[in-house]
């Protein structure tokens, strides 16, 4: 062109230039944050040289200046419907042959270095342009109120932990009817959730509150909060006043209600819209203590949380805890963040408590105040509203005009004539609902009468809440026991009674057996019923192994003289009573799993007591079945306990995991080994532990259809279970065939994936009905996004995944690198890790796209179903930098380390530094600031790690943030040597770590089970204690390995940056030896790490 006012080139070059840019750098592209005057010269520039363009084919200049126009006009000026019509409008432009524009979108994108999303067959163009403009701010400006609901009600869900895409559109499904269509596309509501996490970051970081104006606060605290939000605010005063101000406020009340829930230990319910369930949303604090038993040993620094109805009912896992002593019996239990979490209640009256669980062993619990919800006794009160919300339960006072009321079977309103009849609504199980108003009086079962009060000027309820110190541990029904009298928690104006009579005038032999008690207050009104269960003050029941497999000997005492009976059909029973013990021996011609005993008391009261068949060995037990087969799923694991019993003494359990493959089926030396102890008596094993153990030995191999053989071992007896990530697959033919089981209720919904472009929507495999079996036919399949895989849908039955075959790529098309590599895999299997060494934080986001795809579209699968996956976590500068790029969740992060052999400990602190520094420089450069965002954004992800691996401790924090070695004194080698090994300065040898973790682990001598793996096979990274001053001199050989692993892991990091050669095997038996002690481990480690950092100062 001959003019170059309007040259697309040179304003490219201007606007580079003014962003201290030579090329693009792969940002999006609202970051590149063009003020209004640049958007109009660009409008202005794409229409005059318009004309002087070849349609059938656009120059590479106009293109790229085009794509960023286009990006900023949907920024800028989007208001309805999705279409291009408008922005070639705003050009002038008539008439743009469909494949031109298409062109031109792929030169322009390809330039600024951004991917192109698809769908389904046909590239997104549209949809690739408006993802790249941010947020459309002229909507905010026409109708900010909608939207302000939409953002308060999306910041209250991302603070309880729920942003995930669907789940956001499921809960805002009713607002986005009424919505643009830009939002039924996920890229808007990606963006939705971006700019609520920077309002949350900007709130957390300035403390900003409700008293002061947040705008000016951010002005004065933070010059470039304004390019940060992918909204036109620089110059648009009308979304800073009339929306972000607003938004910033809300999200502050959000916040401060939030932080105070995560204060508190406590739980919710609330009904499911349609009546059908009860869900409980338990709230954990970010830090709780528990009190170990006596003689409980703490070797591991993580632990289980999780929920049971009942203690003797199964668990919800909850969430992963870090854990700490404090002295000798507590336990700090560190969530991070806080947590909240939906349970889906089974048994709704009983309470809910939150275990500890280490090994699938429960070392310590508490329990849930107000989690008993008694629908079979109480009337039960709830908000009117989507989900209705449980208020209280027995006679309350509420300011609701109205609520919704659980009536209890056989209760009834009375005197309900006036103008505030109860208005039936539906059912919840067996309990009919009724919305009321006023004040109602309701009959209960037993004649007495509660009253509810809707209206009233405060909300007024009471909780029955006992002493526990005579709480009976024995599973009875109902679940409440108490051995003498229960007695209230707190003395006060309310008086507890069992019929008419106040408990503490009724002798304890006429209270014996199971009770209606109820809660009375000075006028004699009733306030709460609870159906309990009184035993004698001394009642205890012990069981023991028969002399044969169907027999059971059950030693009962009980200082109240008593009739037993058992109930289990085909059962017999005989006892013999001498002084207040009962001597019964039962015998069933079937062995049950629990035997239910019916006990009467001499004066005419009863209770039922459950209590475990005492069987010899173990039995895997699942949904209260116990598991014959000897085929299992990793699923499988997840509901299953494995039951001991061990009636002479506390026992050790050996779990030895073997891989087997198509190669090594003869392979029989452990690959993993593990020990859990155990009580004396019957002890209980959630089986979660066992789940990581064998993700992590079938990791091991490639081949996605290996299996691990899993022996439990205790004294004499032994168990084999074979153990699959898949139980079923699907078969190759001239179809796909699937064979179906009639008993078993399998779903396959087969699909197909582009490896390629994990983020188009996978197709799903035509269904065929054949003779005997279901069959699937494939699609007709775009062989540009090729290679495929088949895949399992979510929520489908699982099947192992498969390599479509037979794939003719289309010719003479650019590809990108990743593309590439991944179709040379098959005749080169280094294709995609050498491509992702090449990869850094900017400049590769088709590379992040693509791996960001895969763990949030295909988190149903194994990670080592994908290579770009297994390449990732080869590479450990890039793994680094995946952290902060995509702020992995800690749940993907621990799944890397079972599912692709990561070992948190080898990615070395130069990487780690590598990652950071790349972040903050990311940032300074799009914002062009001194790097506080970057620094800050970095902090927030370091923050949630903290206690992921050790490297990423708070202690080095400023480390990694700003290059400072102040770690301290006590990190010199005098000291560190004296801690570790002298103690000549505090208080002598026996004081010293080495000696502590010697007498914690005194057993492990005693049995010589300590790990000898290494020093056997003569492993050559122990030479590093040569090269390091500190003074180990080893009390037994046996201890070498456990000893030596973190200094030498430690030097090889901080010196070598971890280039140790190490197969999945080594690694896996690197993971045993610090599961040994990880309390050891972790500290000595993290020390050494400071040291050598400090010495190369």
């Amino acid at each position: 062109m001959s003019n170059l006012n309007f040259s697309p080139r040179k304003y490219l070059e201007q606007i580079l230039t003014t962003r201290g840019l030579t090329s693009a750098d792969g940002r999006v592209l609202y970051q590149y944050q063009l003020s209004v005057g640049e958007f109009k010269e660009i409008e202005n520039i794409l229409k005059k040289s318009f004309p002087f363009q070849n349609l059938n084919r656009i120059g590479d200049e106009w293109a790229r200046l085009f794509t960023l126009y286009a990006a900023e006009w949907f920024r800028r000026e989007y208001t309805a419907k999705w279409t291009w019509d408008p922005i070639l409008t705003a050009l002038n432009i008539v008439d743009l042959p469909v494949n031109t524009r298409n062109e031109v979108v792929i030169k322009g994108l390809r330039f600024w270095k951004r991917p192109i999303i698809k769908y389904s067959k046909a590239n997104n163009y549209l949809g690739s342009i408006f993802k790249e403009g941010g947020f459309p701010a002229r909507l905010l400006k026409e109708d900010g109120n909608r939207y302000i609901s939409i953002f308060q009600k999306v910041t209250s869900l991302y603070l309880n932990n729920k942003y995930d895409i669907d789940e956001l559109r499921a809960e805002i499904q009713q607002e986005l009817k009424t919505l643009p269509q830009a939002f039924e596309h996920d890229e808007t509501l990606s963006l939705v959730i971006d700019i609520v996490k920077l309002i949350i970051e900007k709130v957390e970081k300035y403390g900003l509150n409700v008293q002061q104006d947040p705008i000016t606060i951010l002005d004065q605290e933070s010059r470039s909060w304004r390019k940060e939000f992918p909204l036109p605010i620089d110059e648009d005063q009308t979304i800073v006043d009339d929306f972000l101000r607003h938004l910033f406020k809300s999200t502050t009340e959000e916040i401060s209600k939030h932080h105070q829930l995560r204060q508190a230990f406590k739980c919710t319910h609330s009904l499911s819209e349609d009546f059908r369930e009860l869900f409980s949303t338990v709230y954990l604090p970010e830090e709780l203590s528990f009190t170990l038993k006596e003689n409980t040993e703490l070797l591991r620094t993580r632990g289980h949380l999780v929920i049971k109805e009942g203690l003797n009912n199964k668990s919800h896992f909850l969430c992963i805890a870090y854990l700490s002593l404090q002295g000798s019996q507590q336990v700090i239990a560190e969530i991070n963040r806080g947590f909240s979490k939906d349970i889906r209640r089974q048994s709704c009256n009983e309470t809910l408590y939150l275990c500890l669980e280490v090994d699938g062993v429960v070392l310590s619990y508490k329990e849930l105040e107000d989690s008993s919800l008694d629908f079979e006794t109480l009337p039960v009160a709830f908000e009117i509203q989507d989900k209705p919300k449980y208020i209280a339960q027995g006679a309350l006072k509420t300011k609701a005009s109205e609520v919704l009321l659980s009536l209890p079977a056989g209760a009834k309103f009375i005197h309900t004539e006036s103008e505030d009849s109860p208005q039936y609504i539906g059912q919840f199980l067996a309990f009919d609902l009724y919305k009321i108003s006023g004040q109602q009086r309701i009959l209960t079962q037993d004649g007495d009468q509660i009253f509810i009060k809707c209206g009233h000027s405060q909300v007024e309820f009471e909780q029955l809440l006992f002493r526990t110190n005579n709480i009976s541990a024995l599973q009875t029904s109902p679940s409440l026991a108490f051995t003498g009298k229960p007695v209230l928690k707190t003395f006060g104006t309310h008086t507890l009674f069992c019929g008419k009579e106040p408990i503490e005038s009724i002798p304890l032999h006429r209270l014996l057996g199971e009770q209606m008690l109820t809660l009375k207050n000075r006028q004699g009104e009733s306030l709460l019923k609870k159906r309990v269960i009184v035993l004698p003050k001394h009642f205890e029941v012990n069981v023991r192994a028969g002399a044969v497999l169907n027999q059971a000997i059950l030693d009962i005492e009980s200082d109240a003289e008593i009739q037993i009976e058992v109930l289990n059909l085909h059962s017999s029973l005989v006892y013999e009573k001498t002084g207040i013990s009962y001597k019964c021996q039962v015998e069933c011609a079937v062995v049950p799993l629990a035997l239910n005993l019916k006990i009467t008391f001499k004066f005419g009261g009863e209770c039922i007591v459950t209590v475990p068949f005492p069987a010899r060995g173990f039995k895997l037990i699942n949904e209260q079945k116990e598991v014959t087969s000897k085929d299992l799923v990793i699923h499988d694991l997840l509901n299953t306990e494995l039951q001991v019993y061990s009636y002479d003494r506390a026992a050790k359990l050996n779990f030895d995991i073997v891989l087997k493959t198509k190669k090594n089926q003869g392979y029989d030396v452990p690959f993993y080994r593990k020990k859990i102890k155990v009580k004396q008596g019957i002890s209980s094993i959630n089986l979660y532990e066992l789940v990581e153990d064998v993700k992590g030995v079938l990791a091991l191999d490639d081949d996605l259809d290996s299996f691990v053989e899993c022996t439990v071992s205790y004294h004499h007896s032994e168990k084999k279970w074979n153990i699959r990530h898949y139980a079923h697959q699907l078969n190759w033919g001239k179809n796909i065939k699937a064979y179906y089981n009639d008993k078993a209720s399998l779903s396959f919904k087969p699909q197909a994936m582009s490896l390629v472009q994990p983020q188009v929507t996978s197709l799903d495999l035509i269904e065929k009905k054949e003779w005997v079996e279901q069959a699937f036919q494939l699609p007709e399949l775009d062989m540009s996004l090729a290679p495929y895989l088949l895949i399992p849908a979510k929520d489908s039955t699982l099947f192992r995944a498969k390599l479509i075959p037979e794939f003719n790529y289309p010719e003479d098309t650019e590809i990108d690198e990743l593309t590439e590599a991944t179709r040379n895999f098959g005749q080169n299997k280094l294709s995609i890790k050498q491509f992702i060494r090449t990869v850094n934080y900017e400049n590769n986001e088709v590379f992040w796209e693509h791996v960001k795809a895969l763990l949030h579209n295909y988190e149903h699968l194994p990670l080592n179903t994908f290579e770009v996956l297994k390449g990732l976590a080869a590479n450990y500068d890039q793994l680094a930098i995946s952290v902060f790029k995509l702020d992995l969740s800690l749940d993907l992060l621990r799944r890397f380390e079972t599912e692709l052999s990561v070992l948190w400990y080898l990615i070395p602190v130069s990487s780690w530094q590598n990652a950071i520094n790349q972040l903050i420089q990311y940032w300074q450069k799009i914002l062009m600031d001194d790097g506080t965002y970057g620094r800050a954004k970095a902090e927030n992800i370091l923050k949630r790690l903290k206690n992921f691996t050790p490297l990423l401790a708070e202690s080095f924090h400023t480390f990694y943030l700003s290059n400072q070695r102040s770690f301290g004194p006590e990190f010199n080698f005098h000291f560190l040597n004296d801690w570790i090994f002298e103690g000549n300065f505090i208080g002598g040898l026996e004081n010293s770590e080495y000696q502590r973790m010697l007498q914690r682990n005194h057993s492990a001598t005693e049995d010589q089970a300590w790990p000898t793996a290494l020093s056997q096979n003569k492993w050559p990274y122990f030479d590093c204690m040569q090269k390091l001053p500190f003074s180990c001199q080893l009390a037994s050989q046996w201890n070498k390995d456990v000893v030596y692993l973190p200094f030498c892991l430690a030097y090889m990091n901080v010196k070598h940056h971890s280039k140790l050669q190490l197969s999945a095997y080594d690694i896996l038996q690197l993971k045993q030896i610090i599961a040994f002690d990880e309390q050891w481990f972790n500290q000595i480690f993290s020390s050494i790490v400071k040291y050598l950092i400090l010495e190369v100062k």
